[in-house]
């Protein structure tokens, strides 16, 4: 039998990206901060400090708020769906072949529940021909 491996959660990959996201558009932000501030004439130095700062502010301000916020959403809207179609997966694998993903929606994991579901339903019936 094979070894299972723990996969890395798609979740993970994709906050890393939403992170990498934010603290660019936070420096993007310092460096625009920095720029207006030394154009007004304000000490290099002291710019620096308050466009650091706002940098950080931001940052903080993004991790604990909107992206906190949008891996709840990712988890309930797609990851508890594609767990559910692979608990199911793994069910049919093992046999049992009287479950159903019953996921409604107009999505990609709809669509793959719904490919899913046709596949059951054929090996099914492939089940009752062989007897």
């Amino acid at each position: 039998m094979q070894e299972k491996k723990k996969n890395k959660s798609i979740l993970t990959k994709i906050m890393v990206i939403v992170i990498l996201g934010s603290i660019m558009g936070a420096v993007f932000v310092g460096v625009v901060f920095y720029v207006a501030m030394t154009r007004k004439g304000v000490d290099p130095s002291t710019a620096m400090k308050y466009a650091l700062v706002s940098a950080i502010f931001m940052e903080l301000s993004w991790i604990i708020g909107p992206i906190l916020g949008i891996k709840i959403m990712i988890e309930r809207m797609i990851l508890s769906k594609i767990r559910h179609i692979t608990d199911l997966m793994n069910r049919v694998s093992m046999g049992e072949i009287d479950v159903s993903p019953e996921l409604e929606g107009n999505d990609e994991i709809t669509e793959l529940a719904d490919a899913f579901e046709r596949m059951r339903l054929s090996i099914k019936a492939l089940y009752k021909r062989v007897g």
